[in-house]
């Protein structure tokens, strides 16, 4: 009995009977892996692009001799670190008054922004779907019920 969705493909030797792998499938997960990829190169690269220009500038106005003014309005975009973690209490990072020696985030909460009225979801999935969709569960319609499953 073929996969369902492979017609024509045997299967590779899977290592149990539930375990099909289909080719075409593999091949399409590649292909978005590499784009996935080759995205997040791009963007590194037009990111690391603009502050490179801005430090250009400064230097060739230093060479010249002239005066370096700051800039009042920066173009620049801020830079974010979201920190997403599995299973971490409130008291588990230091500036919360843990026993627990966290120096490098405790630095980041008193320099930054510290985000402290939040919600999550007892189990990581629900969090991590709805941080990287932008919706809540319940609008990613992802939960049947057991009578649609048949």
């Amino acid at each position: 009995m073929a996969p369902r969705g492979c017609a024509g493909h045997p299967p590779l030797l899977p290592p149990s009977p539930q375990a099909w792998v289909c080719p075409g499938k593999m091949l399409a997960m590649g292909a978005l892996a590499g784009f996935w990829v080759l995205c997040l190169l791009t963007y590194g690269y037009l990111s690391w692009s603009q502050g490179l220009e801005e430090e250009e500038e400064g230097a060739l106005l230093a060479q010249a001799g002239e005066r370096v003014e700051p800039s009042t309005t920066s173009t620049s975009q801020p830079h974010l670190i979201f920190i997403l973690a599995d299973d971490q209490g409130f008291r588990d990072v230091g500036y919360h008054g843990s026993e627990i020696k966290t120096p490098t985030l405790d630095k980041l909460a008193a320099e930054g922004v510290k985000l402290e009225n939040y919600y999550v979801q007892p189990i990581c999935t629900p969090s991590r779907s709805q941080f990287i969709t932008g919706k809540w569960l319940t609008e990613q319609q992802r939960i049947k019920s057991l009578k649609s499953i048949k």
